[in-house]
C-alpha cells in the first residue's frame, strides 16, 4: 500500500531558449534607454539650444562691456563677437559698427580698434572709409599683412581694380605662399578685361592650391573666353 507521504515532490525547472532571453534583455534595454532620452529631453536637453562659439563669445563680451562701459577692448570684442554673426541677421553687423566706433571714440589710436572697425565698415558696403583707416595699416605694424588683404578686398568691392591688383601684390610679395593674392589679382584683372594676366594670375593660384575648386572654375572661366578680348585696363 502505497503512502502519500512517502512520495517526494517533483521539481521542474522551465528553461528559456538563449535567443528568446537576449530577445527580452534587448527589448528591455531598448525600452530603458529610449525612456531615459525622453526623459532627458524633456527635463534637460530640450530646454537649452547647443551654443556655438560664436554664441559664448558674444555672451562674455556683452558682460564686459556691461562691466567696463569704457573700456575700449570690451567694445573692441563685443563689436568682433556682432561680426561673427553678421551672416545670421542683418542687425549683427549694425551693432558691430556701432560698438567699433565706440572702441574707436575711446582708444582712436589702437590699430586693433583701427583694423576691425574697417571690417565693419566693409561689412557694411561703406568701402571709402574702411579705405582710409586701411591704407596706413597696410603701410607699417603687426597688421600689416591682414590690413593688406582687407585693403584689397575694399578696393576691389569699390571697383577700383588697380588699386586693388598693387595691393594683393604687395600682400603676395609679403608672404608668397598664399594662394588667395593671386585669386584675388586674377579677378581684379578679370574685371578689367585682360583675359591673359587673369589667367597667369590664375594659374599662379592653383600652383599653390591644385585642387581648390573655386581657383578651377575661374580659369575654366577665363579660359572660354576669346583670347584678345577687350582690355579696359587704366
Amino acid at each position: 500500500m502505497s503512502n502519500a507521504s512517502n512520495h517526494t515532490p517533483i521539481h521542474i525547472e522551465k528553461t528559456i531558449p538563449l535567443k528568446k532571453a537576449l530577445l527580452i534583455l534587448g527589448t528591455f534595454t531598448g525600452l530603458f534607454v529610449v525612456t531615459g532620452c525622453i526623459i532627458g529631453y524633456s527635463f534637460f536637453w530640450g530646454k537649452y539650444r547647443q551654443q556655438s562659439y560664436g554664441d559664448i563669445l558674444l555672451q562674455v563680451a556683452q558682460q564686459r562691456v556691461k562691466a567696463n562701459p569704457k573700456d575700449a577692448i570690451s567694445h573692441l570684442e563685443l563689436g568682433y563677437a556682432y561680426l561673427l554673426h553678421k551672416e545670421e541677421d542683418k542687425a549683427f553687423a549694425d551693432k558691430a559698427l556701432k560698438e567699433l566706433q565706440q572702441a574707436y571714440q575711446l582708444a582712436p589710436e589702437n590699430r586693433q580698434v583701427q583694423y576691425n572697425l574697417a571690417l565693419s565698415y566693409i561689412a557694411g558696403k561703406q568701402y571709402n572709409t574702411a579705405i582710409d583707416l586701411l591704407v596706413p595699416l597696410a603701410e607699417e605694424g603687426f597688421f600689416n599683412l591682414d590690413a593688406h588683404f582687407s585693403l584689397g578686398e575694399a578696393y576691389y568691392l569699390n571697383g577700383q581694380y588697380n588699386e586693388a591688383i598693387t595691393v594683393f601684390s604687395e600682400a603676395a610679395a609679403i608672404r608668397p605662399g598664399i594662394s588667395d593674392s593671386y585669386y584675388y589679382i586674377a579677378l581684379s584683372y578679370e574685371k578689367m578685361g585682360n583675359r591673359e594676366k587673369a589667367l597667369t594670375a590664375a594659374n599662379k593660384a592653383l600652383r599653390l592650391a591644385p585642387d581648390y575648386k573655386v581657383y578651377l572654375e575661374l580659369k575654366a572661366k577665363l579660359e572660354e573666353q576669346p583670347a584678345g578680348g577687350e582690355n579696359r585696363e587704366t
